[in-house]
């Protein structure tokens, strides 16, 4: 852990990335509709835990991180975050009490780091900044750093776990040829391993695999077929729209960014506190998380072809992702959110389920999936995040990582 005097000099390199951060906070806001229940809170009352989740969707645009890399940076980072907070919280060592915010930094910018190694100097002049206001606001310089300490240990065992959890692992097999199969043109299958790959909540990713899709050429594929043809023929302006922004393709916080930005929005709304705020992102996320894995799992298991594949007469809203068609994974990420979201803001959950309702059309509309595809996401997202809901940490626990 570098010392406050020597992360001071590296603070000058960090300035130039703050016009993003503060720009990207409300950078989709005003687009959709946003619940209202609860008072707005002011942009000054910002914690650690929904500052440092707007620092990491502030990369995400500027690298244009893939949808499923983003998923599982926002579940390293907020696990890193609530188990710090934890620790921190538990911490009785010598006279030192450590601060949240300085547990918070400390996870943040170590699992940042990991992730985009090239801010390391921007992040760590975060850490000397909230260090440096946390010292204002009375937090003692000790406890601030015992605090970031123990964030930063935390953070080096989440860091260990994601360099084992074979999330990037190569694609080694034959993609199948057969007339309901999916076409990997022009570009190889992406994320066709993710399946696979190390779960938070899921005993295996195929563990809620739906059912298999109406089978190519039957009357029930020939129709689901014809509907996304007529819709796409007769696409309004409202869908065109619907479509095009819940695309958040490339220079967008992606879907997941704005999923964990509505519940970040949601925390403030309710004024939690800063376990509470971490507790609910990192759920929020580790769900989503093993929700790309189950989707991913199923999509390769099925192979199936997309709606513009098997019909080129279909015009298109958006780019066509590069992997197969079913489950959609929009839809299960909507689902997944709204379900967990749903369960801490009760009051919000009416509105939550019609937006992920929403996000699930998005893709009908755009011409890229069948409706059992995002019919399929839907309940396979439910049922995830009921399951990461039933699995949730119990009292003022750590998430156990495995």
């Amino acid at each position: 852990m570098s010392s406050f005097s020597h992360r001071v000099a590296r603070l000058a390199a960090a300035l130039p990335m703050a016009a993003l951060v503060a720009a990207c906070h409300d950078s989709i806001a005003a687009a959709r509709p946003t619940p209202s229940s609860a008072s707005v809170v002011k942009a000054t009352e910002l914690g650690a835990t929904v500052t440092w989740n707007q620092v990491a969707r502030s990369l995400v645009m500027k690298y244009n991180t893939s949808a499923p890399a983003t998923i599982r940076m926002f579940a390293l980072l907020t696990v890193a975050q609530y188990n710090a907070i934890v620790d921190a919280e538990k911490a009785a060592e010598r006279s030192l009490h450590p601060a949240d915010a300085g547990a918070v930094a400390g996870a943040s910018a170590a699992v940042l780091s990991y992730i985009y190694p090239q801010e390391a100097t921007y992040l760590e002049g975060m850490v000397d900044q909230q260090e440096t206001s946390s010292v204002h606001a009375d937090t003692r310089h000790e406890d601030f750093a015992s605090g970031e300490a123990i964030g930063r240990t935390i953070a080096s065992g989440v860091v260990a776990r994601a360099q084992t959890d074979g999330f990037f692992a190569p694609f080694t097999g034959t993609v199948p040829v057969c007339a309901g199969c999916w076409l990997a043109k022009p570009t190889p299958p992406a994320f066709a391993t993710l399946g696979q790959a190390k779960r938070f909540f899921l005993a295996s990713g195929d563990q809620f695999r739906p059912a298999a899709p109406p089978a190519f050429g039957s009357s029930d594929y020939v129709a689901a077929l014809a509907e996304v043809r007529h819709i796409a023929d007769a696409r309004s302006t409202e869908e065109d729209s619907i479509a095009k922004f819940w695309a958040l393709g490339s220079g967008t916080v992606s879907a997941q960014g704005y999923w964990n930005r509505l519940g970040s929005e949601l925390a403030m709304r309710y004024h939690l506190s800063e376990r509470e705020t971490a507790h609910r992102l990192a759920l929020l996320n580790m769900a989503a998380y093993d929700a790309i894995v189950a989707s991913h799992e199923a999509k390769y298991h099925y192979w199936l072809i997309r709606p513009s594949q098997a019909d080129t007469l279909i015009k298109r809203a958006i780019p066509l992702p590069s992997f197969p068609s079913y489950p959609s994974n929009h839809a299960t990420l909507a689902a997944t959110a709204t379900t967990v979201l749903g369960a801490f803001f009760p009051s919000e959950r009416a509105w939550l389920e019609g937006h992920a309702k929403e996000a699930g059309d998005s893709r009908l509309f755009a011409g890229i999936h069948h409706r059992f595809d995002v019919e399929a996401g839907l309940v396979l997202g439910h049922r995830i995040g009921t399951w990461a809901l039933a699995h949730d940490v119990v009292g003022h626990q750590p998430f156990v990582l495995e």
